[in-house]
């Protein structure tokens, strides 16, 4: 071999480790430690550092009036996906790390505050679909709220918002009454004339808590004719997919398939129903999901390339099924151009370094299943009493005093 092929091989073989050392992403925790067990499992450096920039996020928006510094208008319909996302990762966090326990818990709490701004849902108001945002409809916004009160007052014991609790479970409870019996569709509209599974999904679990909190029997009765009215009407005949909208006044079921809707949806109602779920999501995986070496990506629908809400959904879904492997590889294609500031708070500052997508991104790496959620021991013995909700309104939720939305 003369001189000249050994030059071309030993610069190949320099250029090859170059593209392996900048493409591969080092210096991850390895993925099977965000799936150990309660008692063995610990925050990692990357969680603790988006932990920490959360929690700061909305200890400055809890002093800075009604407020939110740095979000960005343009996304600001997602603005309570971002917080609702953010505040499922709480519990997690509190069982997970007794450290950071009390520090997630009061994070919960200003999260709810911050879920009630109006300028969270006054497009309800402000885009003439109702002059009450809650009391009918609006699931997509109501079953997240009710879920956060729920799951706030299940990991601490306090009691401060169990009568907006209460009357918030009772008007999605009313609303599924009577969608039953007209026989439209079951379950809660998102949208006047439009109802989608992922956004019902949220409030049926928010009904699973109310019922281990106050013994009522939501989760048995009101929920399982949404659970069926979406299998038979809202599922793809051949895989068993959700499909993603169904109009009411036309009763006509979107039949796109969707990387999302799926991922969503299956995590939520897998408390539900385990077995059906659990099929899904191997279908889900296999259809939605494209592995590239150490690298992996969702798709929206089966002929689209990579969707970032299908990405995050789907890190969600691998956390919930328990799949390391999808995971890791969902993990990295996040996490791959993170850096860290090495002070004494000890940030680990994300590529989205973003106060609407970082807390989601902590919960897909912080979630210990829904299941965990619901039965672990939070250290308190109390029994809960349906409060009364006599005469209240739905502004006795919301505060309409800054409705101006100035955005």
């Amino acid at each position: 071999m003369n001189k000249r092929i050994k030059l071309s091989l030993f610069l190949t073989g320099i250029i090859f480790l170059l593209a392996f050392y900048f493409f591969y992403p080092f210096g991850l925790p390895k993925a099977k430690k965000y799936f150990e067990p309660i008692g063995k499992r610990t925050l990692q450096k990357d969680e603790i550092g988006q932990f920490n920039y959360v929690y700061n996020t909305y200890e400055i928006m809890d002093i800075t009036g009604d407020e939110f510094i740095g979000w960005d208008t343009s996304e600001h319909l997602r603005w309570r996906y971002g917080i609702a996302f953010s505040s499922y990762g709480m519990p997690s966090i509190a069982m997970i790390s007794q450290e950071y326990a009390d520090r997630a818990k009061h994070a919960m709490y200003l999260m709810i505050k911050k879920m009630k701004s109006p300028k969270v849902w006054g497009d309800w108001i402000s885009y003439g679909m109702g002059d009450d945002p809650i009391s009918e409809g609006n699931v997509m916004y109501k079953g997240h709220l009710n879920l956060m009160y729920g799951l706030y007052q299940l990991m601490t014991g306090d009691e401060e918002f169990s009568r907006e609790f209460t009357w918030l479970t009772s008007r999605i409870i009313d609303e599924m009454r009577r969608h039953h019996i007209e026989g439209k569709h079951e379950g809660a509209d998102c949208e006047p004339g439009r109802y989608f599974a992922q956004c019902n999904s949220i409030s049926l679990l928010s009904l699973k808590i109310y019922d281990k909190l106050y013994g009522t029997n939501y989760s048995e009765v009101e929920a399982s004719w949404t659970i069926n009215f979406i299998k038979q009407k809202m599922t793809d005949k051949n895989n068993g997919f959700y499909l993603k909208m169904y109009n009411t006044k036309h009763q006509f079921c979107n039949p796109q398939l969707s990387g999302y809707t799926n991922a969503w949806t299956m995590t939520f109602l897998r408390v539900y129903e385990q077995k059906y779920n659990e099929d899904l999501y191997s279908e889900w995986k296999e259809n939605f999901t494209q592995e590239l070496g150490p690298f992996a990506y969702v798709k929206e629908d089966l002929q689209a390339g990579a969707s970032p809400l299908a990405h995050l959904t789907g890190l969600l879904a691998a956390k919930e099924f328990g799949d390391i492997s999808l995971f890791r590889k969902l993990r990295n294609s996040i996490d791959r151009e993170l850096y860290q500031k090495d002070d004494i708070n000890h940030y680990l500052y994300h590529n989205i370094n973003n106060p609407i997508y970082n807390g989601p991104i902590l919960w897909t790496k912080v979630h210990v299943g829904w299941e965990k959620v619901l039965e672990y021991d939070w250290g308190y013995t109390k029994d809960f009493n349906i409060p009364n909700i006599d005469n209240m309104q739905w502004t006795d939720v919301l505060d309409t005093k800054l409705l101006i939305m100035d955005l």
